[in-house]
């Protein structure tokens, strides 16, 4: 027991900032692409800065297809990238993955969060109506995807699932935090996220108290 003890911690660990860990989710990263983050981080700091799909195989409980997915979405959308590097003694190329970006986006979070105010808008345009003068409401998910102008990610259908079903934030009050993020150029799922927590915490339910609590921030400016 003892030998298999200190073998255990000659294993080593994996380095991982906290701060990674408690904000993938709000990064739009699924459980399954942090885990393949964490493998590479672990066989980066094993001294394999590129391991074999193989390889990856052995520790994650991952189909091999989905596996390449994986690491196609995460070089795609910029979260990891692969280097080219040569060696100046023998001048061999070789890869590498390399995973700053992950870290600059993290930062750019960070740096949203740490100077994140509700943003104002002066009036907030009513729903759209039939002719009859009823409500026309489009797919919540299609006026997503107008704005956003690509398809939603699953990350986000499904933070738009929990924002209907557990928040039970009404599709007007949705539309107004999107609109609100538009407003400013942040068309992210995480800052409407922030716009509709921010309005929770202050018991803003309606679009009318989002309105009237905005415009509390905007009547200093207009008395300078």
């Amino acid at each position: 027991m003892d030998r298999q003890i200190l073998q255990l911690l000659q294993e080593g660990a994996t380095t991982i900032t906290n701060l990674l860990l408690k904000r993938y989710k709000r990064l739009s990263l699924s459980d399954e692409e942090m885990m393949l983050i964490i493998h590479l981080l672990s066989f980066q700091q094993e001294g394999n800065r590129f391991p074999t799909l193989s390889q990856l195989e052995e520790r994650l409980s991952m189909p091999g297809i989905r596996l390449i997915q994986s690491l196609q979405k995460l070089t795609k959308e910029d979260w990891i990238a692969i280097d080219e590097i040569v060696d100046p003694e023998n001048g061999k190329r070789y890869e590498q993955y390399n995973l700053q970006p992950l870290y600059y986006k993290l930062n750019r979070l960070l740096l949203e969060e740490q100077s994140f105010v509700v943003p104002v808008s002066e009036s907030f345009p009513s729903p759209r109506l039939d002719t009859d003068g009823g409500e026309h409401p489009e797919s919540l998910y299609s006026q997503f995807e107008q704005s956003f102008g690509r398809p939603l990610s699953s990350i986000e259908i499904e933070t738009m699932q929990c924002w209907v079903e557990q928040d039970r934030y009404s599709e007007e009050l949705i539309m107004t935090a999107l609109r609100e993020a538009q407003s400013v150029g942040k068309l992210y799922i995480r800052y409407i996220d922030r716009i509709l927590l921010e309005w929770t915490r202050q018991k803003i339910t309606t679009v009318e108290e989002a309105r009237n609590y905005s415009l509390r921030f905007r009547r200093p400016s207009m008395q300078r």
